[in-house]
C-alpha cells in the first residue's frame, strides 16, 4: 500500500478542518499507477473562479426555465432508448443477474457532473469510466479537472467561471448548449455543487430531485421547520440573524445548546454553549469566522442558528432512494467527537447498536429524507441516539466524503458512486446486500491532543505491514505547527482504516497497534501534553456502552457481522 506525497494537492482550501483524504488525496489509492504517486504539487493560482459559494441564489430561476427544456431531451439518448426495450419489474430485481444488466445500461451513457471537487475525488470519475460512462465535468479554469480530460483521462471538459454567482446558472446553461453531447444525466457527488447541478438538471428536462428539497437541505433551519411541518421530532430552535435575537433565542432554547451556522459545513462555526453569557461571546467569535475571503460557503448567507442540545451517541445512514423509496439503508457508528468544537474523530461501519435502537435511527433517516422532498440517488444523513430516542442533525444530499464510498463497499457489498449514478439515468437501482455484514471497516481520524509542533512524518509505519490494515496517510509533515481542542478544532495528524470481523478484534487493535504509538507532535506546553487525552476520546464506541444500553439495560449488544 502506499500513500500520497504530502502537499499533493490541486487547490488547497481546506479552512473546514477536514481530512486531506477529504480535500486532496485519493481514497483508493492502491489504483493509482507509481508515476502518479510522484506528480507532488500541481500549480493553481486559486482564483475564486475555481470556488462555488452552495445554495447561492444563482440568477432568477424560475424565469429563465421556459425555454430551456428544448436544449436536451432524454428521450432520444441511447440509455433512454435500452431503458424502454427492458421490462421495469426484470431491471428493478434485486439480483446479481438484474444488477450486470444495470451496469450494462450505463454503458455509452453521457453524464455532466457539476464542479468535480478536489482531487481525491478522482476514484469516483475513475470508477465511471471503467464502467463505460462518458463523464464531462463542469469546473473552473484553474480546475485539476481541466488538466484531467486535456490529457485524456475523462470524457470531456466545460469550463466555467464561478466567480459571478448572480449569472453562473444561465451561463452554465449555455456552455452546455453549446457542446456536442447529449447528455443522459446531471449530478455532483461534491457538496457545494448540489444546488447547481440539481438546478441544471430540473432545466434540461431531467425529472429527479425538486430544487427546492435541495435548498432545504442546505439551510439547517429550513431543515428543522420541514421536519416539524411533516410531525417527524425536531428540536427547539431559533433564527440568529443579529444580536438581538441573542435574548429571544435564549428563552426558547434554554441551555445546553448549541450555536451552528445555517450554512455551515463539516462542523465550521459549531460551538456547544452552556450560559448565556457563554452564548454570547461565542457568537460573537463565530461572526468573526463567517466571511467569504476565509471560506466561499458564507456567500451564501451568515444566519446562525440556536438549537437544542442532543446528548447521546452520532450515527450515518447511508441511504439509495428510487422514485422516492430507500432500496438501501445502513447505519455507521462515529464515536465521539471532541467537544465543544465537534471535529469528528472515527468511525465504523456496519454499526455496533443493537438492532432495534439502529432500526429506528435508519427509519428516521429515511423518513427525514423523504419530507424534504428527496426522490432519488445517494444521501449521507447525520443522526443520533438520544435520551429520548432518535434525532436528526442534517440531511447531505449526496454521497458522503472521506471514507464513506470504501465502508459501505467493504461492509455490504454496495458501491455508491456506481448506485448514484444509474439512479440519476433513472436506471431502476435494487442492490443486492447480503443479511449480515461480510467485514467491519474501521476509519480512523487521529487527531493531535495537544499544541505544538510536528517531529516525525513517518510515525505510522509500524503499522502498515498488518494485513488489515488498508489505507494509512500522513496529514501533517515535519516542522508544521499543529493545534490541539484545548482552544480551537484539533488538526488531523493521519488517517487509518483497517478491516475487522467482530468488535472484539477493532479493540485489541486499538489497544495494541494504536494506542501505543507515540504522538509525533513536541509540545508547545509541557503540561498540556501531561493532561492530554490520546489522539481521541477513549468514552464511546467501541470501548464504552452506547446511549441505548445505558438505558436499555436489557438490550443485547449487537454484533456486527
Amino acid at each position: 500500500m502506499a500513500s500520497l506525497p504530502v502537499g499533493s494537492v490541486d487547490y488547497f482550501l481546506n479552512k473546514r478542518h477536514l481530512p486531506s483524504s477529504q480535500v486532496e488525496r485519493v481514497p483508493d489509492v492502491e489504483e493509482l499507477e507509481d508515476e502518479e504517486l510522484d506528480l507532488g504539487v500541481v500549480p493553481s493560482s486559486l482564483r475564486s473562479a475555481n470556488f462555488m459559494p452552495p445554495g447561492h441564489d444563482y440568477g432568477i430561476f424560475d424565469s429563465s426555465l421556459a425555454s430551456v427544456p428544448s436544449l436536451q431531451s432524454p428521450l432520444f439518448s441511447p440509455v433512454y432508448q435500452e431503458l424502454g426495450r427492458i421490462s421495469t419489474s426484470k431491471l428493478a430485481e434485486r439480483s446479481e443477474k438484474a444488477e450486470a444488466l444495470r451496469k450494462k445500461l450505463l454503458r455509452n451513457s453521457n453524464v455532466l457532473v457539476v464542479q468535480g471537487g478536489y482531487s481525491g475525488k478522482k476514484f469516483i470519475y475513475d470508477r465511471l469510466q471503467s464502467l463505460g460512462v462518458n463523464v464531462t465535468i463542469m469546473d473552473g479554469p484553474d480546475s485539476f479537472w481541466k488538466t484531467e480530460a486535456e490529457e485524456g483521462r475523462l470524457h470531456g471538459f466545460i469550463e466555467i467561471d464561478f466567480s459571478e454567482t448572480s449569472t453562473v446558472f444561465q451561463r452554465a446553461l449555455e456552455n452546455v448548449a453549446m457542446v456536442n453531447t447529449k447528455f443522459d444525466a446531471v449530478t455532483t457527488y461534491y457538496e457545494d455543487a448540489v444546488p447547481l447541478a440539481t438546478r441544471l438538471a430540473y432545466a434540461l428536462g431531467f425529472d429527479l430531485n425538486p430544487v427546492e428539497a435541495c435548498d432545504i437541505a442546505r439551510n439547517k433551519r429550513k431543515t428543522r421547520e420541514a421536519l416539524k411541518a411533516s410531525g417527524l421530532p425536531s428540536p427547539a430552535f431559533y433564527p440568529i440573524h443579529s444580536e438581538r435575537d441573542l435574548d429571544p433565542a435564549i428563552k426558547t432554547v434554554g441551555f445546553p445548546a448549541v450555536l451552528k451556522p445555517a450554512y455551515g459545513a463539516a462542523s465550521l462555526g459549531v460551538f456547544k454553549v452552556e450560559d448565556a453569557d457563554e452564548a454570547k461571546r461565542m457568537y460573537g467569535e463565530i461572526m468573526e469566522t463567517l466571511k467569504p475571503e476565509l471560506d466561499p460557503i458564507w456567500t451564501q448567507g451568515t444566519e446562525i442558528l440556536m438549537e437544542e442540545f442532543y446528548d447521546g451517541d452520532e450515527f450515518d445512514v447511508d441511504i439509495l432512494l428510487f422514485e422516492g423509496k430507500a432500496v438501501y439503508a445502513k447505519l455507521a457508528d462515529n464515536w465521539k467527537c471532541w467537544e465543544p468544537w465537534f471535529q469528528e474523530t472515527a468511525g465504523n461501519m456496519p454499526s455496533l447498536l443493537p438492532e432495534p435502537a439502529a432500526q429506528e435511527l435508519i427509519q428516521l433517516a429515511v423518513d427525514s429524507t423523504l419530507a424534504v422532498g428527496f426522490r432519488y440517488g445517494a444521501f449521507h444523513v447525520e443522526v443520533k441516539w438520544t435520551s429520548r430516542g432518535p434525532r436528526l442533525i442534517e440531511i447531505n444530499a449526496r454521497m458522503g466524503g472521506v471514507s464513506v464510498r470504501s465502508s459501505n463497499l467493504e461492509a455490504w457489498g454496495v458501491d455508491l458512486v456506481d448506485q448514484h449514478c444509474m439512479a440519476m439515468l433513472k436506471i431502476p437501482i435494487n442492490p443486492v446486500v447480503p443479511e449480515k455484514g461480510l467485514k467491519m471497516q474501521m476509519s480512523l481520524g487521529l487527531l493531535c491532543p495537544y499544541d505544538g509542533k510536528v517531529t516525525n512524518d513517518t510515525w505510522l509505519e509500524g503499522i502498515r505491514e498488518d494485513e488489515r490494515v488498508i489505507f494509512i496517510s500522513y496529514e501533517k509533515s515535519v516542522g508544521e505547527t499543529v493545534n490541539g481542542p484545548k482552544e480551537t478544532l484539533p488538526d488531523w495528524l493521519g488517517e487509518v482504516r483497517a478491516l475487522f470481523q467482530t468488535k472484539e478484534e477493532m479493540v485489541e487493535f486499538l489497544e495494541s497497534k494504536i494506542m501505543t504509538l507515540q504522538v509525533p507532535v513536541e509540545a508547545k506546553h509541557e503540561e498540556d501534553a501531561i493532561d492530554a487525552q490520546f489522539f481521541l476520546p477513549m468514552e464511546h464506541f467501541p470501548f464504552a456502552p452506547s446511549t441505548y444500553e445505558l438505558t436499555h439495560q436489557d438490550g443485547r449488544n449487537g454484533g456486527a457481522c
